[in-house]
């Protein structure tokens, strides 16, 4: 008798302590599906701190990502990244939600810093599992005025807008004639993306048409003997777009962080990803040349 009670008294605790252990598993569980959220129809336009996490690695590879992301701008930043382009311990980097996105799950990522006059510039950056693509989808800026991204995730494209909000009315001098009652938000940049193939591409509304245009302010270039220049744009886009992204040869001039300028830059699309050789010229020759594979970087070099 004494042996059936020492054998019951055992299981009862046997089976206490599994039930433990099983909701400790599910609260772990449930923490983990917390970081993670589906974006279908949804707007990003602000950063919500229960979503923020430490991160343990690769801290170095989003931070460059974070700077290489702003290439499909075309434009130049809104801000001026001098003070921590080479200086990244003065960048936090911090893990936010996995998006969902038509079943897909990418990674994000809470930028911040502090930069001229200790204003705070925080930004989410949106990549993709390996880490080699990526786009701001959240950004506030104030810097000579107030700057705002925002991303609508819809279906299955990415809306990317940034405003421009204005707080004040200026004279022809440029200085402030007064302050405006309620704030003026005028959209300053749009750009719309799909993921293809685990990379973020740009699409268009048109399904087949082909693009020439150029854009900005223009910069003086000079030939070999200084003796001769001419004035050019300082972004251009040529090339064709078929069902909605861009395929073929195309010429851009985008401004990159690297060079800290606007560069031509040549190759060819398949469905919107980066396939062959790329040529960068920042200032007439070729000065390095990008290997793809649908949109994987394969290697570098410099002619």
């Amino acid at each position: 008798m004494r042996y059936l009670k020492f054998i019951s008294i055992s299981c009862i605790i046997f089976f206490m302590s599994f039930c433990k252990k099983e909701t400790k598993i599910k609260s772990v569980y449930s923490i983990e599906s917390s970081l993670k959220l589906n974006v279908i129809d949804t707007l990003i336009e602000s950063i919500d701190s229960s979503k923020i996490s430490n991160i343990q690695d690769n801290k170095q590879k989003i931070i460059e990502l974070f700077f290489k992301s702003f290439q499909k701008d075309y434009n130049k930043p809104v801000i001026n990244f001098n003070q921590v382009k080479n200086n990244h311990e003065k960048i936090e980097v911090k893990k936010y939600v996995d998006f969902i996105f038509n079943g897909k799950t990418l990674k994000t990522f809470l930028i911040s810093f502090s930069y001229e006059n200790d204003e705070l510039y925080r930004s989410i950056l949106l990549a993709n599992t390996v880490l080699d693509d990526g786009l701001i989808i959240y950004e506030k800026v104030l810097d000579e005025g107030e700057y705002l991204r925002t991303s609508k995730f819809k279906k299955n494209i990415i809306i990317n807008n940034l405003f421009k909000i204005e707080h004040f009315k200026y004279d022809k001098k440029g200085n402030i004639s007064e302050q405006l009652l309620s704030n003026d938000s005028i959209l300053f940049l749009t750009r719309n993306y799909l993921i293809q193939e685990n990379y973020i591409v740009e699409y268009y509304k048109e399904p087949y048409i082909k693009i020439n245009k150029e854009w900005g302010g223009k910069e003086i270039i000079y030939t070999k003997d200084g003796l001769d220049s001419s004035y050019i744009y300082l972004y251009k886009q040529k090339g064709e777009i078929k069902k909605n992204v861009k395929n073929g040869k195309w010429l851009e001039r985008r401004y990159l962080e690297e060079y800290n300028k606007s560069v031509w830059m040549d190759g060819q699309y398949i469905n919107g990803l980066k396939d062959g050789e790329w040529s960068y010229s920042p200032d007439g020759p070729v000065d390095k040349v990008e290997v793809y594979s649908m949109g994987k970087l394969i290697k570098t070099y410099f002619p």
